[in-house]
C-alpha cells in the first residue's frame, strides 16, 4: 500500500512539478536543499478486525517529511500535499484507502542549512 501512496502523491502534477520523483522511503540519499524532496515513513501500523466479510482493517500512521531551501516553499509544498491528502477516499493499488491529515509542523537544521516540513497521515484501509 506505501508504494501505491507514493504513485498517488506523484501523480498529482503541481507536487510533481516541485520534487519530480524526489520522493523518497526512510532516507534521501546525496540529495540537496536547492531542489526540494521529501520522505516518506511509516510511524505505526494496526490491525483491526472489523467482524464483517470485508476482512481486516489496518491503520496506518504516515509521516512525510519536506525539505527545501526555504521556509516559503516548505509552507507552499505543504498546502499541494494537504491539498492531495486531506480527507481523501482513494483507491490505493487493491486497496480502498481513507487519508486523512493530522497535523504538521516545521523545523530548522542549523547543520544543515535545511527547512523542514513534518506532515502526519492517518491512512486507514483494506
Amino acid at each position: 500500500m506505501i508504494s501505491d501512496l507514493r504513485s498517488y502523491i506523484l501523480d498529482d502534477s503541481s507536487i510533481s512539478a516541485v520534487i519530480g520523483t524526489r520522493l523518497f522511503p526512510e532516507i534521501a540519499q546525496n540529495i540537496t536543499a536547492s531542489n526540494p524532496y521529501a520522505i516518506y515513513t511509516t510511524i505505526s501500523s494496526n490491525t483491526v478486525d472489523s467482524h464483517s466479510d470485508s476482512g481486516l482493517l489496518h491503520e496506518d500512521l504516515i509521516e512525510v517529511s519536506i525539505h527545501a531551501s526555504t521556509v516559503s516553499q516548505i509552507y507552499d509544498l505543504a498546502e499541494l500535499f494537504r491539498t492531495r491528502l486531506n480527507n481523501k477516499r482513494v483507491a490505493l493499488g487493491s486497496y480502498d484507502a481513507h487519508i486523512k491529515w493530522s497535523s504538521f509542523n516545521t523545523d530548522y537544521s542549523d547543520n544543515d542549512e535545511i527547512f523542514s516540513g513534518s506532515i502526519t497521515l492517518d491512512v486507514t484501509w483494506s
